[in-house]
């Protein structure tokens, strides 16, 4: 299954758990349209992919977004789950319950000055001498897509996904299962942030979403630092 990085996290804490092969792409679906076919030449049968908030692909059958091969593979769950005598909503809740919950705050700020962004990715990459903590949350892994790149959880210390210099990329993860990710959009002049944080099972989603405030707070005050770089909130 593929998914783009900025989408739920949910999909490869799946894979993790059931064994399935699961790789993430950048976002849109050319990307992720294009890893599924490359993926089925190396064998795998790439049966899943989706982009967050955009739509849905299943590539063994069209290898892009797809609203009609969508609406038909939604409609045999549907008969599936009703069959079993659940709903949606409970089939969704057990997935929650199985793998925990994810709950995601995602934004953006205006921010008209590309030189701030710079400014942002470069104090926090600190000449390659990446930090280990962030206002108190510890840092698990650091990928960093703007150039020349670097990715804490390769063996090379590269990232496996393409790099950008003008449209560069942070994706932080930590070792509460929180992943918070920040890019500067390359057509408009914004500044998208992208925080979820994942439950243990059994931990009710009311608890996460309150841990989710709590520390998106803290990373975009210390990480972004808004007010002292004149980032206008959405």
């Amino acid at each position: 299954m593929v998914a783009s990085t900025v989408s739920s996290s949910m999909l490869s804490t799946i894979a993790n758990i059931e064994g399935f092969h699961f790789e993430d792409t950048l976002a849109g679906f050319k990307w992720i349209g294009s890893r599924a076919l490359s993926l089925g030449e190396e064998g795998y049968r790439a049966i899943f992919g989706y982009e967050e908030a955009i739509g849905f692909s299943y590539p063994d059958i069209v290898p892009d977004k797809d609203g009609i091969s969508s609406l038909g593979i939604m409609a045999e769950l549907i008969y599936s789950v009703y069959h079993g005598g659940k709903t949606l909503a409970q089939h969704m809740q057990h997935m929650y319950d199985t793998y925990g919950e994810f709950v995601s705050n995602n934004g953006y700020y205006f921010c008209y000055d590309r030189t701030v962004v710079r400014d942002i990715f470069d104090k926090f990459r600190n000449g390659g001498s990446y930090p280990t903590m962030v206002g108190g949350y510890e840092i698990e892994s650091i990928r960093d897509l703007g150039e020349p790149g670097y990715d804490s959880s390769t063996l090379d210390k590269k990232p496996r996904l393409p790099t950008s210099k003008s449209s560069p990329m942070m994706t932080l993860r930590f070792s509460n299962g929180c992943v918070a990710q920040f890019r500067a959009s390359g057509t408009e002049p914004k500044f998208k942030y992208y925080v979820e944080m994942r439950g243990q099972p059994g931990v009710g989603r009311d608890k996460v979403k309150e841990e989710l405030k709590k520390m998106c707070d803290v990373l975009l005050e210390e990480l972004l630092q808004p007010e002292k770089n004149g980032l206008v909130k959405s």
